[in-house]
């Protein structure tokens, strides 16, 4: 076996990969750590690429770049241009909302600098309700671009200089020490993550660990026959590497400091062991991978990629209520991915992208092979006919989105991102100065003013995401002393260390509200976690969600369990409250629109002077 040959057991480790992403994307709940399986694949990328240049050059003393960046394009870029192809097509009939500012989406996806642009646009890979590009994932492939046409350059010119290969072992090892260190340092804790998790400097340090360990361990070296008790412990070390894996997808979240300050580093070092171990035919792992099922999703994991994203951002885009029966809508979404990757694999794993454009091009010879041949082969001609057709057909309307598409803010993404960022710089400064609280109490109409009074003078915290940042205005001028603790994208499971430190700033009050659940649900576990951080002893609050998501009913049903389990625990309906009024919403029907942010904070007053009354015996 070459190392051209594919790696059989790879691909089935390429199938984990993207089924912990699909998961990360559907259920981060489930897999909070998912988006870790990206380093998989950028792992094996660095193994093969390096492990083909330094065999070729070490058979002819040189690499046919050019045939090299050939096969690199069939495989990637044919496939992509595809699929732009078709979902802007899609857009320009069905979506046109979505038709703006796309066309630097469709130019950075197709130079392969997608990555670097959505960085100089502030782009963030984290904010589910304000970037709603189909185009999103493409980061991913523009890095592994960069890398195909880089990389092998600078192996060919190590290889020339030193005339031993083991250069190249030390300079990726300084090289990932580099990357790991460059994510590390650019990282600012507590903002967003994205210029370091899109950035090929620092994202390179995955690429490098493949690379050296196909230095070390090429698939030719791992055909060696090996004793029977060094097979038991390759299985026994092989096992292991995934269960190390499998706690990371599990509980190194996106937001935790450690996770760019070496927890991705470590991360991608386990995944190149489980690399040569999965690919041992030693291990018993490496007979599980070659399952059918689980190779057949491997070969397509790559399309299956490619395809998920614009499917989640399409129909979640078109499906504006998918709270109701959330696991058919997880089932259509699946369906409509798994089928795309397939065609996708056949027209171009299978190269009959071919035939359908030549037929196209030739119709005087389709209609004469379809006079003189039998009615099987017309009826393969007519098919292939229909499918050229309908290829030109999507290229020509994705050409007039292209053209149409302009450039310029979405109103109503900008209002919210305006009204958050307003009330998060006035959050900021009060947490800061309390001289800037006001100490007048005012009438506010629609409370009585006993709930006025009481409201004003309650230490009360408010932890919470995006929703709670667009309507801390509302909140601050009721509750004169709150704490408000709000970040966009925030789930239940990474208020850890929010927790912690409002405590050590001493403003964890004894009434603790929470508006979180807009962006994913959670398990059991992980509330009585979160009950258990903030303490028994404290009035915890929730504010159910009305946000038209899969995970809605989930996570109202899990505040109602934990309501029923502790009795400290109080809900505070919004869904109910709200469900009836779409006017206090803005468009995205997850954050309240002015209006509505008055209505809500009137709502949180009310509800929570009524419940702590009712506990002191007061009327």
């Amino acid at each position: 076996m070459t190392l051209q040959t594919r790696s059989v057991p790879l691909d089935g480790m390429r199938a984990l990969a993207i089924i912990a992403i699909l998961f990360y994307h559907l259920m981060p709940h489930v897999l909070p750590g998912g988006y870790l399986a990206v380093n998989i694949f950028f792992v094996l990328t660095g193994y093969f690429i390096t492990a083909s240049v330094i065999e070729e050059y070490g058979q002819k003393e040189k690499l046919a770049y050019k045939c090299y960046l050939a096969r690199r394009f069939n495989r990637l870029f044919l496939p992509l241009l595809g699929m732009l192809v078709t979902v802007t097509a899609y857009i320009t009939l069905f979506q046109r909302d979505l038709l703006l500012n796309l066309r630097p989406w469709l130019l950075s996806s197709l130079g392969m600098v997608n990555n670097w642009w959505q960085i100089s646009v502030g782009g963030s890979y984290f904010e589910q309700f304000y970037v709603q590009s189909p185009f999103l994932h493409i980061w991913f492939l523009s890095v592994i671009s960069q890398f195909y046409v880089i990389w092998p350059l600078i192996v060919l010119l190590l290889m020339a200089l030193f005339k031993d290969k083991r250069i190249i072992f030390y300079t990726a090892v300084g090289l990932s020490l580099f990357s790991a260190l460059t994510m590390a340092m650019l990282y600012v804790p507590g903002e967003d993550a994205s210029r370091v998790y899109y950035g090929t400097d620092t994202r390179l340090f995955s690429f490098m660990v493949g690379s050296a360990l196909s230095v070390v361990w090429p698939l030719t070296k791992l055909n060696e026959p090996v004793s029977k008790r060094t097979k038991r412990r390759l299985t026994f070390a092989a096992f292991l590497s995934y269960a190390i894996l499998g706690l990371m997808f599990s509980r190194m979240l996106d937001s935790q400091t450690f996770t760019y300050r070496g927890g991705m580093y470590l991360n991608s070092i386990i995944i190149g062991v489980a690399v040569i171990l999965t690919a041992h035919p030693a291990t018993s792992l490496s007979r599980i991978m070659r399952f059918k099922p689980i190779q057949w999703l491997g070969r397509r994991s790559f399309l299956l990629y490619l395809w998920y994203y614009p499917v989640l951002s399409l129909y979640q885009a078109k499906v504006i209520d998918m709270s109701v029966d959330p696991g058919r809508h997880i089932l259509i979404q699946l369906v409509f991915m798994l089928s795309l990757s397939e065609i996708s694999y056949q027209l171009f794993e299978k190269k009959r992208w071919k035939m359908a454009t030549f037929q196209f091009w030739k119709p005087a010879d389709t209609v004469s092979r379809m006079k003189s041949s039998g009615s099987t082969d017309s009826v393969r001609h007519f098919t292939e006919k229909i499918a050229a057709f309908v290829s030109f057909f999507l290229l020509l309307t994705a050409l007039a989105g292209f053209v149409q598409a302009r450039s310029g803010g979405n109103a109503a993404v900008e209002e919210l991102r305006q009204q958050i960022a307003a009330s998060q710089s006035k959050m900021d400064e009060m947490n800061r100065d309390e001289s800037t609280r006001s100490r007048a109490i005012n009438n506010i109409d629609g409370l009585e003013r006993e709930t006025v009074l009481f409201a004003h003078s309650a230490d009360i915290t408010f932890i919470g995401d995006s929703v709670l940042l667009s309507v801390a205005d509302q909140l601050v001028t009721i509750f004169g002393q709150a704490v408000v603790d709000g970040a966009v994208s925030r789930q239940l499971y990474q208020t850890s260390a929010v927790v912690v430190a409002l405590e050590k700033r001493e403003q964890l009050h004894d009434t603790v509200v929470v508006f979180l659940g807009s962006n994913g649900t959670f398990t059991r576990t992980q509330m009585e976690t979160f009950i258990e951080e903030i303490g028994t002893s404290r009035d915890l609050f929730f504010l159910t969600t009305n946000v038209p998501r899969i995970w809605k009913d989930s996570v109202n049903e899990q505040l109602m369990l934990a309501e029923s389990n502790h009795s400290n625990v109080h809900i505070l309906d919004w869904n109910a409250y709200s469900s009836e009024h779409d006017e206090w919403l803005l468009e995205d029907r997850v954050h309240p629109n002015p209006t509505g942010a008055k209505q809500l904070a009137l709502f949180v007053a009310e509800e929570i002077y009524q419940e702590l009354n009712d506990e002191n015996g007061s009327n």
